[in-house]
């Protein structure tokens, strides 16, 4: 009994870890093998690709690229997006932003009030479809090299 509940207490979400290793291939590799699941299963791969990203991700870029993912969206909703982050995460992020930027999104953002869980992450989902985009474009690496 004790060995059924304990083999029921693990569970894996197997797209997530999926994603994460995929994330951490080289890029040829990784195209590689999604252009192959695409083939045979179109909404795995782009779920997938999907699950490659996080928040985190766009933490990690350098300045020059993050200023390319962000300069698509008002401070509105980057302050939105924002929401949450840890103390650290959040100078990390605004380190990499112009002076001017990040004191914009800090005022943006505590101007706002309290907001929904599910609108920060609505929020942040829209940066990071623009990362992939541009990612996919060629014009910023967003995943970890390996």
């Amino acid at each position: 009994m004790t060995k059924k509940k304990d083999q029921e207490a693990i569970r894996i979400d197997g797209k997530k870890e999926a994603s994460s290793l995929l994330a951490a291939l080289d890029s040829k590799t990784r195209d590689r093998i999604l252009t192959d699941i695409e083939r045979s299963d179109p909404s795995l791969a782009q779920t997938l690709r999907k699950g490659m990203a996080r928040f985190e991700h766009l933490l990690a870029l350098d300045p020059a690229s993050l200023a390319k993912v962000v300069q698509a969206f008002p401070n509105a909703l980057i302050a939105l997006a924002t929401r949450g982050l840890e103390t650290s995460e959040e100078e990390l992020l605004f380190s990499k932003l112009s002076v001017r930027q990040a004191n914009s999104i800090r005022e943006e953002r505590t101007a706002m009030g309290p907001q929904k869980k599910t609108d920060v992450d609505s929020a942040r989902e829209k940066l990071l479809t623009h990362a992939r985009s541009l990612h996919e474009s060629g014009a910023i690496t967003l995943y970890p090299r390996t």
